[in-house]
């Protein structure tokens, strides 16, 4: 007999997914559900991660697809705000703060870098 904890979750993700399918999201990211439940259920807490990381690298850098380009922009900045807030903070000393600014410099590099992909 199957595992009702198992068949539940199984139940959970295939209404999830007719769901997405039938709310017309795009297919990247029902992929990207997909592999956040495939992870969950499995206990592979990197799966869904490096799924993201290949996806982003195949449909986002190399076919500049807009849907994942947004989402790793939107993750970009969410960052970006934070570590603005810590730069700001005086909770740090010179030396964070230093290495604070690097990130913060990064950050502002990688968002232009992402707004000129998804404008090419």
């Amino acid at each position: 007999m199957a595992d009702k904890k198992f068949f539940g979750a199984a139940q959970n993700l295939r209404i999830k997914l007719s769901e997405m399918i039938n709310a017309g999201r795009p297919p990247l990211e029902i992929v990207l559900e997909l592999a956040k439940s495939v992870g969950e259920l499995s206990g592979e807490e990197t799966f869904y991660r490096t799924t993201r990381e290949q996806i982003l690298a195949v449909y986002g850098f190399a076919l500049k697809e807009k849907f994942i380009l947004d989402d790793e922009l939107a993750e970009v900045k969410a960052r970006l705000e934070k570590i603005s807030a810590a730069y700001e903070s005086p909770d740090f000393d010179e030396e964070e703060h230093v290495r604070i600014g690097y990130a913060l410099e990064s950050h502002k590099k990688e968002i232009e870098r992402i707004e000129r992909l998804k404008n090419d």
